[in-house]
């Protein structure tokens, strides 16, 4: 691979500067090949590629040049005659992603918002068991919605709620709670006591919503409650920035593009990038530097 590199490096018109662009990236796809040679890939194996380097989570502007790079490297080999085709010819970069239009919560805000919570209260401790559902876990509104004490269970040593988001039919996907969240929703179903397992898992507030399903109307006003009480009611932030706020959250613990993506239900990666997008740039507006878990 070495001699692969140093042949179409050497055959660049382009300044030194470029040319260690493509070095350096193309390092990178041979440190993946384990230093094999690049003859005799597929577009699949070209594709397989591309997922690890958006596992590197890189920016959508390095991670096309890594592509880049690896598709003029296969131009080179196929005007020496060294493949018969160019494996990455339509395996292309993301382009830059668009941002979210409203905001997440800055970690000293979820600190706020939850500080807010009145726990000796039977309202306040199920408001916290909503609330880290959506802000800690990612539950969009119409999945707290739809959900049902029985769509709680155990998975092995984890505790799990199966949802069913907007346009879905069945209940056929879950997330996995993290410790906080847990804790804070079997509070809350321990004071609710003995109930149904086909019962909504939060009913609504008030007269004439009691023993009805909570619905999206209650949801909001609880949020934007606690949002004006704990004073991070702001332009940009709304109770969708709870959802946002998790993936946030998750991105600053660690997870990788997959499990941001799996946490959300996202359909495509190039979702999940715009929240590494994101994340990175709060963190240089705040003149943090920080190396995400690749």
């Amino acid at each position: 691979m070495a001699d692969y590199i140093d042949d179409f490096i050497d055959s660049l018109n382009r300044r030194e500067t470029t040319k260690e662009t493509y070095r350096k990236a193309l390092r990178e796809f041979s440190k993946w090949l384990g230093d094999a040679s690049p003859v005799g890939l597929c577009t699949k194996d070209i594709e397989r590629y591309k997922d690890f380097i958006i596992s590197k989570n890189l920016s959508p502007t390095s991670m096309s040049a890594y592509l880049t790079a690896v598709r003029r490297l296969y131009e080179h080999l196929l005007d020496s005659g060294k493949v018969s085709e160019n494996p990455a010819k339509k395996i292309k970069g993301s382009s830059r992603p668009k941002r979210h239009l409203t905001e997440p919560l800055t970690g000293l805000e979820v600190h706020k918002l939850f500080s807010a919570l009145d726990m000796s209260s039977d309202i306040g401790v199920r408001d916290s068991a909503m609330l880290n559902l959506m802000a800690r876990s990612g539950l969009s509104e119409i999945e707290i919605i739809r959900a049902n004490l029985e769509d709680v269970k155990r998975r092995g040593t984890r505790t799990v709620i199966y949802v069913q988001g907007k346009s879905k039919d069945k209940k056929d996907e879950y997330v996995t709670l993290g410790p906080e969240v847990t804790a804070a929703l079997n509070k809350y179903l321990s004071n609710r006591g003995d109930s149904d397992a086909g019962e909504p898992l939060f009913w609504g507030i008030g007269n004439r919503a009691k023993n009805l399903r909570v619905t999206t109307r209650g949801i909001r006003a609880r949020v934007n409650h606690y949002f004006e009480l704990s004073g991070i009611k702001r332009k940009g932030i709304t109770p969708y920035s709870l959802r946002h706020t998790a993936a946030i959250l998750a991105i600053e613990g660690g997870a990788n593009v997959s499990e941001v993506k799996e946490m959300l239900r996202l359909k495509t990666t190039a979702s999940a990038l715009v929240y590494f997008e994101e994340a990175r740039e709060s963190k240089n507006k705040l003149g943090i530097k920080r190396k995400f878990k690749k």
